[in-house]
């Protein structure tokens, strides 16, 4: 029988601990409003997050960059012509088309990233069902992940979105740079993910989208720029309407004298 409930009332870190502690398996769907999860838990581990249908399916491996669409379908033949219950992760490691380590990399961003965006949910449906386990052709992540560093991460986060949603309330914002930097940018220095965030602001880009051709997290993004802002080094504002292809060519663009002069003086402290 299934357990039921809701995350208002039994919070989502409460259901995770239990998981972990009661060395469950199964798998966890959680609704809210129009969005969706599943997690799948081996013995209290996490073996895979899905945000979406598609995260479900082989094919997450080429939208991570994990192995093109020829290397899929040779890993799917291959597990096509087993009988023994290997899964698509076994296969994709015997053939040594990847690394472990790497094939482990990738999957456990991706799953963790899923499952930390779950911890703003208000409330939401949950239903957990016992020994439910993932199709041998899912990309389960090749060593389960510990619920303990999920929870405390988790609940970190959560923390710090409310400080930086105070000035960041959106993703949909886009993010420019300051004319004349404050005196607070004297001494700034970045680090490397500071400036792959640092070098994609030109403008135009939403913070969604910054993420998205950085490959980092939305919060990790969001909290690179609130630095930037609380150095006053940059703005947030919201994304204009359509225009007309005159107005579109007519609008103002950053200026690369600008950003240079920024990186310069960045450089120079």
């Amino acid at each position: 029988m299934a357990l039921v409930g809701n995350i208002r009332d039994f919070g989502l870190s409460d259901f995770l601990y239990l998981v972990d502690r009661g060395y469950k398996t199964g798998g966890l769907h959680l609704n809210y409003q129009d969005e969706r999860a599943l997690l799948f838990f081996e013995k209290g581990k996490l073996v895979l997050a899905a945000r979406k249908p598609e995260d479900e399916q082989a094919d997450l491996l080429v939208r991570l960059g994990v192995l093109n669409t020829d290397q899929l379908s040779q890993v799917r033949q291959s597990l096509a012509g087993r009988s023994n219950g290997a899964t698509l992760t076994q296969v994709i490691i015997e053939n040594k088309l990847i690394s472990a380590d790497q094939l482990q990399s990738s999957l456990q961003t991706h799953a963790e990233e899923s499952v930390y965006g779950l911890f703003g949910w208000p409330e939401g449906e949950f239903r957990f069902e016992q020994n439910q386990r993932p199709p041998v052709d899912s990309p389960v992540i090749p060593t389960p992940i510990s619920v303990d560093h999920l929870i405390m991460e988790g609940v970190r986060r959560i923390d710090e979105w409310g400080r930086i949603k105070d000035r960041i309330p959106s993703t949909d914002l886009i993010v420019r740079f300051i004319d004349q930097p404050g005196a607070k940018a004297k001494g700034v220095k970045l680090a490397p993910e500071e400036w792959r965030v640092f070098a994609r602001i030109n403008g135009k880009d939403t913070l969604s989208e910054i993420a998205q051709k950085t490959s980092l997290s939305e919060f990790d993004t969001c909290r690179i720029v609130y630095g930037f802002l609380t150095a006053g080094l940059v703005e947030v504002v919201k994304k204009p309407k359509p225009m007309g292809a005159r107005a579109q060519a007519d609008a103002p663009k950053v200026k690369k004298s600008l950003v240079n002069r920024i990186i310069n003086r960045i450089r120079g402290m």
